[in-house]
């Protein structure tokens, strides 16, 4: 598997260290106020009034303590102490309830008072990957407290929490459960301490009963209030790159707990890899349950997670996996990772392939550097 994947996976590693890490460390780093910013302009220029979200925060400090442990950056270990100094400081009870704040502005005053269960779960990962990286245990408190006030004020009657308080509409999501998950595992793999992992079996659990549809054997997106599938059409709405991106945190909780997730990556794998690429190889942004695409347009972020899934699964021995992998690479790089200023990307691409959107989200090294550590193992 490593000859065919290792070209690519060098050049990707060389674009993050010798651009992409140095351009979100300077100019995608509010050095008077310590935090990240939210987003840059394709030429890599700041937006000075665009709100501030927590969850870039917590990703870009997760990314970093990521790129620390790999060596990637320098100067990893200082930022991410620095930048979560500030995300505690700055979201945390930020306008005196409990909870984590949406956003803030460039002062640092409340933008978006609500608390929404998808920031929460970056807030949890963000917190594991700062132990992980700085060693300062006392953190876990913070993730304690933070799973403490999510049961009390945010767990819904029929499984799993609420999407948001005050609610912004009726549906209720996998996708912010799926992060949880993924923060659990997190926070597992750098404390140790086994009440994490037994809240992430809670989610598999959730997912086993409620999120995962054994016939036809996808993963729906929109759920109502008691977690069966939303009436309409957005109770069939699925999406590749959550299937992608769920085979991967299975198989590393099937790695840390032993439990078997055969049967759920199998599924998700047969459909997002018969139904998920239009002509081009591009990873389209949302299906039917029957296949058939429904949203025609592509984001970076799938492509990312259909690169992990097929790493993972190549390694456990799936045939055409590793190629399937390496191609997906090489259209990361040229379709997303061209166009814009060196250590950008264009985040979204319409139906055509066409740049859709004029800036650049911070929040995508997450997904990038996440790829590229599965490359480079």
């Amino acid at each position: 598997m490593a000859e065919p994947i290792e070209p690519i996976a060098a050049r990707l590693l060389r674009w993050a260290v010798e651009q992409a890490l140095p351009v979100w460390a300077q100019a995608g780093f509010d050095r008077e106020h310590e935090r990240f910013e939210e987003r840059l302009t394709l030429g890599g220029a700041r937006l000075p009034d665009v709100p501030i979200r927590v969850m870039v925060q917590a990703r870009q400090i997760h990314s970093y303590a990521l790129a620390g442990r790999r060596g990637w950056y320098r100067d990893a270990e200082s930022l991410v102490r620095l930048a979560y100094g500030a995300m505690v400081r700055d979201y945390h009870r930020g306008d005196g309830a409990p909870g984590w704040l949406f956003s803030i502005d460039r002062d640092g005053r409340p933008a978006g008072t609500q608390r929404d269960l998808y920031g929460h779960a970056f807030v949890l990962l963000a917190i594991g990957s700062y132990v992980g990286a700085t060693g300062d245990r006392a953190a876990l408190a913070l993730a304690d407290e933070t799973l403490a006030w999510l049961d009390r004020d945010m767990r819904a009657a029929h499984g799993g929490y609420v999407d948001a308080i005050p609610p912004i509409d009726a549906m209720r999501r996998q996708n912010p459960h799926m992060h949880l998950f993924e923060a659990l595992l997190n926070l597992w793999s750098h404390s140790h301490e086994a009440r994490y992992l037994e809240r992430a079996g809670e989610l598999f659990e959730l997912l086993a009963r409620r999120f995962f549809q054994a016939v036809p054997g996808v993963l729906i997106e929109y759920f109502d209030d008691r977690l069966m599938p939303a009436s309409g059409a957005a109770g069939w709405i699925v999406e590749p790159g959550h299937h992608f991106e769920w085979i991967w945190l299975l198989r590393w909780y099937e790695r840390e707990s032993g439990t078997a997730v055969g049967s759920h990556v199998d599924a998700l794998y047969s459909h997002a890899d018969r139904y998920g690429s239009d002509h081009a190889g591009l990873i389209v942004d949302e299906l039917l349950v029957d296949g058939s695409v429904k949203t025609a347009s592509h984001r970076l972020w799938p492509m990312t997670e259909a690169i992990r899934a097929h790493l993972v699964e190549a390694r456990l021995g799936r045939l055409g996996a590793a190629a399937k992998a390496k191609a997906l690479a090489d259209l990361l790089f040229e379709r997303f990772l061209s166009g814009a200023t060196a250590g950008g990307w264009i985040d979204r691409l319409d139906a055509a392939g066409s740049p859709a959107v004029d800036f650049m989200p911070a929040s995508s090294l997450y997904h990038l550097l996440g790829a590229i550590d599965e490359l480079t193992r």
